[in-house]
């Protein structure tokens, strides 16, 4: 009985050295190799300029904040509100200018989709300081304590920060262009 398994064990060792490699048997630990695609790679060109895009909207929101004063007394004389819906008509015309002038100051888009992302918040932003700067040259025209120049102006800072509205997600402009929101993806300013 010991000769028969010994045979048997030659037997089979003979057998299995005899085959190919081709005819090795599965592995169950053997698994296809999967390739991972590599990532898209951004643009440099495209993530400066959404770097600057970006910089441009959301410096508006920054100065916004930076320049409200909510300890600032409420006015007690129509003179003294006057004198308040002039400073903010100044502040909105000054911030909106250096957005429009922040967006001008880009180099050439790097695709379609980014000249027409700024061309469209430059008429937004242009259109809000054309309107802030020309209610606020005529507040100032207003004799002091004329009450009924306050009316058009405040109507006219309400509808400048309505021209704007939309305009403080950057990225949302550019939606439609895989490769600015892959530009904005790396764009430090984006990520605001």
């Amino acid at each position: 009985m010991k000769i028969a398994a010994a045979l048997l064990g030659a037997g089979l060792l003979v057998t299995a050295c005899e085959r190919t490699p081709a005819e090795a048997p599965p592995s169950h630990y053997l698994s296809p190799v999967d390739t991972i695609p590599p990532s898209p790679i951004a643009d440099p060109v495209a993530v400066r300029w959404m770097d600057g895009f970006c910089t441009a909207v959301h410096g508006y929101r920054d100065r916004a904040r930076r320049e409200a004063d909510p300890t600032r007394p409420v006015p007690g004389t129509v003179a003294e509100a006057q004198q308040a819906l002039s400073a903010d008509l100044g502040g909105m015309a000054a911030r909106t200018g250096e957005v429009v002038g922040k967006l001008a100051a880009l180099p050439a888009a790097p695709v379609p989709a980014a000249e027409t992302a700024r061309q469209a918040y430059v008429a937004k932003f242009s259109k809000a300081r054309d309107r802030a700067a020309a209610a606020k040259a005529r507040l100032d025209r207003a004799k002091p304590g004329d009450q009924a120049s306050q009316g058009p102006a405040a109507e006219a800072l309400e509808q400048a920060q309505q021209d704007i509205e939309g305009t403080y997600d950057p990225v949302g402009a550019v939606t439609a262009s895989p490769e600015l929101m892959l530009a904005a993806e790396n764009a430090p300013s984006c990520k605001a």
